[in-house]
């Protein structure tokens, strides 16, 4: 099988990565609690610095009064605290468990290869923390041979698996990605649906125009499952993700205007795409993610009209992290 098929089945479902890694459903913290402190943790990998960037401009804005900072958030001059496994995750295991024992208190985001996501997930567990939000990311390379076999495989795949809606990446990384004209999926599964009162009430306003370009579908059922498409029909976007089309699929959006609402807030605009998942996780670490959904499962899927123009993306793999300590 071809790698990136491969990765596009490994990625379908969110299920398949907690099996991967081990994770049950009860180490996610439901509801999560108010966080007094940040902190990244960077596990020596290659996107590193990109991440880290994309964090930190997360956190930015938002003590700007661009978000809702917890208050005592940051450390020293607001910013939080960083640190960096110089020697990876399995060079510096005592370091990182000493870390996590030492920082009640602390909302962590932590970024690992794919081999170092399965020992920090055992030392998040042996510290009593709770996941917030566990993400796979794979990107693949700009190969037109393969692209010309698979044209429907997304260069960039997210898979998410969160607490709830209230601390969501997607919607952000997903008004990011939009712009840089390559294909790309995202699916988050959520293992409570609940959120605010207020934010049900609003859920249809905030869904009307979130993000330019996205047409937005609901499945109802025991679960509803939200699909927001964008330069794809419902079937195929369905199709992409290994989703079933039949069913009662309703739209319950027309199609954002080119300047739509996202991208008109004042939001900065990251670099790149691995600059723009460390934006993503921490605006939903800070609890700002946008369109919090009353749902348990949802997708943004766009394939772009111009193929796969836009930036240079080289073939990775990285997990996030979003615990509490």
């Amino acid at each position: 099988m071809d790698v990136n098929r491969r990765n596009l089945m490994k990625g379908a479902l969110t299920g398949g990565t907690l099996l991967a890694l081990g994770i049950p459903a009860g180490a996610f913290a439901i509801p999560p609690r108010r966080a007094e402190k940040f902190g990244l943790l960077l596990g020596n990998t290659p996107v590193d610095a990109a991440f880290a960037a994309g964090f930190r401009s997360a956190a930015q804005y938002s003590a700007k009064g661009g978000g809702v900072m917890a208050a005592g958030a940051g450390e020293g001059n607001g910013s939080p605290q960083v640190v960096k496994l110089k020697g990876g995750l399995l060079s510096d295991y005592e370091i990182a468990a000493r870390l996590l024992e030492k920082s009640r208190g602390t909302r962590w985001v932590a970024v690992m290869d794919s081999g170092s996501a399965a020992v920090f997930t055992e030392l998040v567990r042996n510290a009593g923390a709770r996941l917030l939000l566990l993400g796979s990311h794979v990107s693949s390379d700009h190969d037109p041979f393969k692209q010309g076999i698979f044209p429907d495989i997304a260069r960039l795949r997210h898979v998410w698996a969160a607490a709830s809606p209230a601390h969501t990446a997607g919607a952000i990384l997903a008004s990011q990605l939009i712009g840089n004209q390559g294909s790309f999926s995202i699916t988050e599964n959520f293992f409570s649906a609940e959120h605010s009162a207020t934010q049900a009430q609003t859920d249809s306003a905030t869904t009307d125009g979130f993000a330019p370009g996205f047409l937005s579908y609901r499945l109802d059922g025991p679960d509803a499952i939200h699909l927001h498409c964008s330069g794809l029909s419902l079937s195929n976007g369905c199709e992409s993700l290994g989703w079933s089309s039949a069913g009662r699929w309703a739209p319950v959006s027309q199609q954002a205007p080119m300047h739509g609402a996202i991208m008109g807030t004042g939001r900065p605009q990251s670099a790149g795409w691995v600059e723009s998942v460390g934006y993503a996780v921490m605006a939903a670490a800070l609890g700002t993610g946008a369109l919090q959904e009353s749902c348990s499962s949802r997708a943004f899927v766009h394939r772009s009209a111009l193929g796969n123009r836009g930036e240079r993306i080289d073939a990775t793999e990285f997990t996030s992290f979003v615990i509490d300590i």
